[in-house]
């Protein structure tokens, strides 16, 4: 019954997804900027690559590979930053896979962003991205049974389903993003009186893409992003607060994440040779309002961050889960990383 019972639930979502599903989302969302925001392309590091791995709500269904499986690879950077110093291009290309159900109910997609960064000042920069890409969702239905498969009260799985709906279908997409930094300070242990600040605001889905299985005129909701991250040194110390806030709306879904990382510098870089890496560890929680709670860790070395966090299911539906939310990975290389030695002035490029 359990199993039958999700299998429905999830083709529901297949079939009226417009009205209930939202976009895929990661709980680590500072390790995936791109879904965010595409204006975040380029916008920190000179490249960047991260690969998310996601898995959630595998203790619903009796095979736990039936439960939501979601994959993502990004890579980020700036063109022209060495000639025009204080100011880029940015472009950066997403690439996600996102699985679940009994029925494989796959959604994958490509996007590309290009954009433009500026430095206003030695503490202010902003930029803006637009980005565009397809995307196409399918659902195996030889994984499905139906009432017609239902013979004489036997199951015969040979038999016709007699059901119409195409077994896929594909939606270009289009967005836009716009970003602001503020920096101050130092990250240095001898000072750490660092501020920095970013927020942004972004808007997906701008073209209402169709989105239906059955190929009527059904379309998907814009989604409107807003986020603000930031990073207070506290001085003469190891220690940063980080601080940062998301809200996501998407028709008449919304979703707020309000959360905190403490981030310990555990190993100051060299300034000079750079034969000493720096390193340091994060550690953070933040709430899914009325959805879930996310313990997270985050180990930075050198230019690589591994992120490890596990969402813990507070919602009406912790009854079938027992608590048990989503795990969830991330793998970032990031070149410079200026969080562990760099001052605010260098902090997005050489300001002149």
């Amino acid at each position: 019954m359990k199993k039958y019972f999700l299998g429905l639930v999830f083709f529901s979502f297949a079939v009226y997804s417009p009205i209930l599903g939202q976009d895929i989302h990661f709980s680590q969302y500072n390790l995936a900027p791109l879904v965010v925001n595409p204006a975040q392309a380029g916008a920190y590091k000179t490249i960047e690559a991260i690969a998310n791995y996601k898995s959630q709500w595998t203790s619903i269904p009796e095979d736990p590979s039936e439960g939501y499986k979601t994959m993502m690879i990004t890579c980020d950077g700036r063109m022209m930053e060495k000639k025009w110093k204080s100011r880029w291009l940015a472009g950066g290309v997403n690439l996600f896979s996102d699985k679940a159900g009994a029925g494989n109910m796959k959604t994958m997609q490509a996007t590309l962003s290009f954009g433009y960064h500026t430095q206003l000042n030695d503490k202010n920069t902003l930029g803006a991205c637009l980005a565009g890409g397809f995307a196409q969702r399918s659902i195996d239905y030889t994984k499905l049974t139906w009432d017609s498969q239902y013979i004489n009260g036997s199951f015969v799985p040979s038999a016709q389903s007699n059901e119409p709906v195409p077994n896929k279908f594909g939606y270009p997409d289009f967005g836009f993003g716009i970003l602001y930094q503020f920096n101050k300070g130092q990250m240095y242990a001898t000072a750490n009186d660092m501020v920095i600040i970013r927020t942004g605001l972004a808007v997906t889905h701008l073209n209402n893409p169709s989105y239906s299985f059955y190929g009527k005129d059904v379309k998907l909701y814009h989604k409107i992003t807003g986020h603000i991250n930031t990073l207070v040194g506290i001085k003469n110390t190891n220690l940063s607060l980080m601080p940062d806030l998301i809200y996501t709306r998407q028709g008449p879904l919304s979703e707020i994440l309000p959360g905190c990382y403490f981030r310990y510098l555990l190993r100051e870089q060299s300034k000079f040779t750079g034969f000493v890496k720096g390193a340091s560890i994060m550690l953070g929680t933040h709430l899914r309002v009325q959805d879930a709670f996310i313990p997270s860790v985050q180990l930075e070395v050198s230019e690589y961050t591994i992120g490890i966090s596990y969402d813990v299911n507070i919602s009406g539906l912790k009854t079938a889960t027992s608590g048990k939310g989503g795990f969830e990975i991330a793998l970032r290389y990031g070149n410079p990383n200026s969080f562990l030695f760099k001052s605010a002035a260098s902090f997005q490029g050489e300001f002149k």
